[in-house]
């Protein structure tokens, strides 16, 4: 069952996703022309990640206190007005501007988009409970990687059509569009506690001064969460050890591939990112029509896609044909996309709703300090042992997630999931 305000969702976050991708290559160029410098253009993506992991590690708080769709809805307007006061700043100040003001701006922006993600994560098994759920996180994987394939493309041809100033216009619309389709949603959880609010008034009236001095160990809640519920540690460890090898189909590990493997030029890499992209999308097209054929055992077929993502990782690093190169790079999309979905969905049935947002917050940082540590340390191997070794060590880090997942089959063999108290409702 999906409701209707998960369309609200999906949509808005649709949009929102690409006004991201816009107004990021807009503000890029901006300053790359501006300044000619590549460590001074390298600042905006730098101040971007800084932000959301600072963001990230305030989530809790502000995802304990608050609606998640108060908080969607707060995040969004304030990215409209932080991005609406960059516009005025650059259409007013043409020349000698503040890259200072602009890089404040940003971290601005990227902090409070921080919270958009663990509130979406939390807010789609609200929205979407049984069979609907898998396939409304096949929905919002599709569509998130349509925004990314076609998003990059489109953006520069306008950019080089209109310019950034005139582009940034255009990004400033998609967010207030966003903003606007946002104040539709409707939580379900809400209206519950609404309701039961008039009985619980004595125990409420108390609840603040409690939650003054407890605001530390609300920091800390997720994080202990995680740790303490077998299956959502189990799926944070396989994913953990997985992302080591992951981060080797980033584009700037692609394009050594190309030039040292295939010996093509950098064309050829705007070919292989095309055909990643066009795969993770079929495969997202794939667990929504199989719904309910991966709704029971989701666990087993999750390890089972990582097992077929191994076996075209190997293949795909002994090659040597270019054509080839970029078929096995399309398919290996296909299960990656698929185990990606199948491990979201777990992960949003492995908790109450109660405290999903403040999970998806610590498993945000957690994804993102496992990232930043497995860059660095597959760029060193990379340097050191060439692209063929890379590959060939990220099959085998994740044949060890596949095995650390299969040792913990037994906390998925139950399939019915943590029963939410949303789950009950009308929906389309």
């Amino acid at each position: 069952m999906i409701r209707r305000s998960f369309y609200y969702l999906w949509g808005s976050q649709t949009i929102s996703n690409a006004a991201d991708i816009i107004y990021m290559l807009s503000v890029v160029v901006l300053v790359f022309s501006a300044s000619n410098s590549l460590m001074t253009t390298i600042l905006i993506p730098l101040f971007r990640l800084s932000a959301q992991v600072v963001s990230g590690l305030v989530a809790p708080i502000v995802l304990g206190r608050f609606r998640l769709t108060q908080v969607l809805l707060f995040s969004q307007f304030g990215q409209f007005v932080i991005f609406t006061l960059l516009l005025l700043y650059l259409w007013i100040v043409p020349e000698q501007r503040s890259f200072l003001f602009i890089f404040v701006m940003v971290f601005g922006m990227s902090f409070l988009d921080g919270w958009t993600n663990p509130a979406r994560n939390a807010l789609v098994p609200r929205l979407a409970t049984g069979e609907g759920l898998m396939r409304a996180n096949g929905m919002v994987a599709v569509s998130d990687q349509v925004v990314k394939c076609a998003g990059w493309a489109l953006s520069g041809m306008i950019v080089a059509w209109l310019g950034s100033l005139n582009t940034l216009v255009i990004a400033s619309c998609c967010y207030l569009v966003a903003v606007t389709v946002t104040s539709f949603i409707r939580d379900p959880l809400d209206s519950k506690e609404l309701n039961s609010a008039s009985s619980e008034s004595s125990t409420n009236a108390i609840e603040p001064a409690k939650e003054k001095g407890s605001q530390w160990k609300e920091l800390g809640e997720g994080w202990e969460i995680i740790w303490h519920n077998r299956r959502i540690r189990s799926l944070m460890i396989v994913d953990s050890v997985d992302s080591i090898g992951g981060v080797s189909w980033l584009g700037v590990f692609i394009l050594a591939y190309v030039s040292q493997v295939l010996h093509r030029d950098a064309s050829w890499w705007g070919f292989m990112n095309a055909s990643f992209f066009s795969g993770t999308i079929l495969g997202g097209l794939i667990v929504v029509g199989l719904v309910k054929r991966l709704q029971k055992n989701s666990f087993l077929y999750m390890l089972g896609a990582l097992l077929v993502y191994v076996l075209i990782t190997i293949v795909f690093a002994l090659n040597t044909i270019p054509v080839a190169a970029l078929i096995l790079f399309a398919v290996s999309g296909l299960p990656v996309q698929m185990a990606g979905i199948i491990r979201r969905t777990l992960l949003q049935t492995s908790a109450p709703a109660a405290q999903l947002p403040k999970v998806m917050a610590g498993i945000d940082v957690l994804t993102n300090l496992a990232f930043g540590l497995a860059l660095l340390f597959m760029g060193w191997y990379a340097d050191r042992f060439g692209m063929v070794q890379v590959y060939l060590l990220a099959a085998a880090m994740t044949t060890i997630a596949v095995l650390i997942g299969w040792w913990y089959r037994r906390d998925f063999q139950e399939d019915e999931p943590i029963d939410h108290p949303t789950a009950t409702g009308a929906g389309i």
